[in-house]
């Protein structure tokens, strides 16, 4: 398994974009935009990273640097294709994400995932995070779970 940084235009990162779209239409009822979301993820404050297995992109994730007066850095499209989970890419892409997080001296990573994903709660349990207010201006629902995790020098 590699991860390295990941342009989110590249054809592979965009099936893997309308994969998790799809997952989360199944889930929650509504489907992502990818032309927004993949110009969203090229924003100079994202960091875009994809694993690959034998040389094919099966995962990816990113995280957004979020300035303020407590500057965080917020854990998105984390998604692993279906035939490839359970072995760990997951982990290892938040892994790689955290430490980007910290070579940038931020502290703090918050995520919000939703409660009809009881596999991304665990594994975010997992590694540390726990349950938080919601914040970046998103509100709270049913659906919902707002995490985090302070960084610390770890």
């Amino acid at each position: 398994m590699t991860i390295t940084r990941l342009n989110p235009a590249e054809p592979a990162a965009q099936i893997l974009l309308a994969g998790l779209s799809m997952h989360l239409a199944d889930l929650y009822g509504y489907q992502v935009d990818l032309a927004r979301s993949t110009q969203a993820m090229q924003q100079p404050n994202v960091h875009f990273l994809g694993v690959r297995q034998d040389g094919e992109l099966v995962g990816c994730g990113a995280v957004k640097l979020v300035e303020g007066a407590e500057a965080y850095g917020e854990i998105k499209a984390v998604f692993v294709a279906e035939a490839q989970r359970g072995r760990g890419h997951s982990r290892a892409i938040m892994q790689a994400l955290e430490a980007h997080l910290r070579s940038v001296d931020i502290q703090l990573a918050r995520l919000a995932t939703g409660t009809r994903q009881p596999e991304a709660v665990a594994l975010y349990v997992s590694l540390g995070y726990t349950p938080c207010a919601p914040f970046g201006g998103q509100q709270a629902d049913d659906l919902t779970v707002f995490m985090q995790k302070p960084l610390g020098d770890a």
